[in-house]
């Protein structure tokens, strides 16, 4: 009995692997942010004016303009640095969250305006695109969940 008791599991991660798959987790989320985040800068009037256009964003098209890639960009400095990277992941997990609602929102809307996230990526329809943020909220699970242990 005692033998069942103190066997490991076939499928601990070792604690070097631990930290590789965290790591892969958050440079894919920076990676995400710093795209995204300059995409929207490079074309930051029609950013500005396709979220003007938006049902629920319209009035504060200006400052969330700003907002978002500022937000992007910050997220991707929390995520380097290894004393705040817990943080950073659940801010990331946060902001994909809120990102998907809007997705979510613009669908059930049937709002027919483009998605101005930034390059390859605004080429997603919306369900597409709701489906890519499921992902990467999936991967920050993970990386808490693993982070945390």
């Amino acid at each position: 009995m005692e033998t069942t008791l103190n066997k490991e599991s076939k499928w601990q991660l070792s604690e070097g692997t631990k930290r590789i798959i965290v790591d892969v987790i958050v440079y894919l989320f920076v990676a995400l942010f710093v795209y995204t985040a300059a995409s929207k800068i490079q074309t930051f009037e029609s950013f500005q004016r396709v979220l003007g256009k938006s049902p629920l964003i319209g009035d504060f098209s200006q400052i969330i303009a700003w907002i978002i890639p500022s937000l992007e960009i910050i997220l991707a400095l929390l995520l380097i640095s290894s004393t705040i990277k817990k943080v950073g992941l659940y801010l990331s997990l946060g902001l994909m969250i809120l990102f998907t609602l809007y997705l979510i929102y613009m669908v059930l809307s049937g709002s027919k305006l483009p998605c101005q996230c930034g390059g390859v990526i605004s080429s997603m329809s919306w369900q597409q695109h709701i489906w890519f943020n499921v992902i990467f909220i999936i991967l920050a699970l993970v990386g808490l969940k693993i982070y945390k242990k």
